[in-house]
């Protein structure tokens, strides 16, 4: 008798309609109970051992970057072949500072949103009012500024037009394009009820982006390559090393030329 096998879904029309016009959409109960446990566990043991181990050698962790669930859902977002940026994981205790706006999109320098980038907040323990609130800035993807500028002039007030998510239950993940302002405030209450959080990021394909790891990028791409995230094969593109530059050495490029206009600054090189 011959198997069958049922192929994850990708976002719905009015989700990736959400992704395009507000820049994030809403997944409750995206993780297994069991999924969720583990994870905690995990982020517990990181810190335990004061981070010794990147986040995604971490098993639960590193199978979470290559999600059967989650990879047909960034797919709908970027098409194929698209890339793993970066994998953070945290405890927010009671009384954790927040965190002021600001956006993740990775570009040297902040010129154009052609290609999509996206993270993945996951809630372990939900979102109820206590320790931190997600802020969100629908639509702000679609502006090109440096990454903090709106932090050093709001903090992490509200704006005009954001929102607030205060209220998820367990296990939920939010998807946003990484351009999209987001904050988290600070809010009183969680003794005994950590805010457990995980990000993963993906970038499409089609261009280079800077590296995330500092030196040691590719040392931590090939490492997951290593632990098998890669799932024989199956999502190689994830932790393929030509989808990255050094930004280190960009950013140094780049300071021998930021003055002026620098397409002026490049005729004038080039005359």
């Amino acid at each position: 008798m011959g198997s069958c096998t049922t192929t994850p879904p990708a976002l719905t029309e009015q989700q990736r309609l959400s992704m395009d016009d507000l820049g994030f959409v809403v997944l409750e109960r995206f993780l297994s109970p069991d999924k969720n446990q583990r994870l905690k566990a995990e982020i517990d043991e990181y810190l335990a051992c004061d981070r010794a181990r990147m986040p995604f050698e971490f098993p639960e962790h590193g199978r979470l970057i290559g999600d059967p669930a989650l990879m047909p859902l960034i797919t709908s977002i970027m098409g194929e072949g698209f890339a793993f940026h970066h994998l953070h994981t945290a405890r927010h205790d009671a009384g954790s500072p927040g965190v002021h706006w600001h956006h993740d999109y990775e570009q040297i320098p902040q010129s154009n949103r052609s290609h999509a980038m996206v993270h993945v907040f996951y809630y372990l323990n939900g979102l109820d009012g206590t320790i931190g609130d997600l802020l969100l800035l629908p639509k702000s993807q679609r502006c090109i500024w440096e990454r903090g500028v709106a932090g050093e002039l709001f903090g992490n007030s509200d704006i005009p037009g954001s929102i607030v998510i205060d209220d998820l239950p367990p296990g939920s993940a939010v998807i946003v394009n990484s351009a999209l302002l987001h904050a988290r405030r600070a809010k009183p209450g969680g003794t005994g009820k950590p805010r457990y959080f995980v990000d993963s990021s993906y970038c499409q394909a089609g261009i280079r982006w800077p590296a995330y790891g500092g030196l040691r990028w590719r040392d931590h791409l090939r490492r997951c390559r290593e632990l098998g995230l890669d799932q024989d094969g199956v999502h190689a593109h994830l932790f393929d090393e030509r989808h990255f530059f050094d930004g280190a050495e960009a950013w140094q490029r780049l300071s021998a030329i930021n003055h002026g206009s620098l397409m002026a600054t490049r005729n004038e090189t080039n005359a």
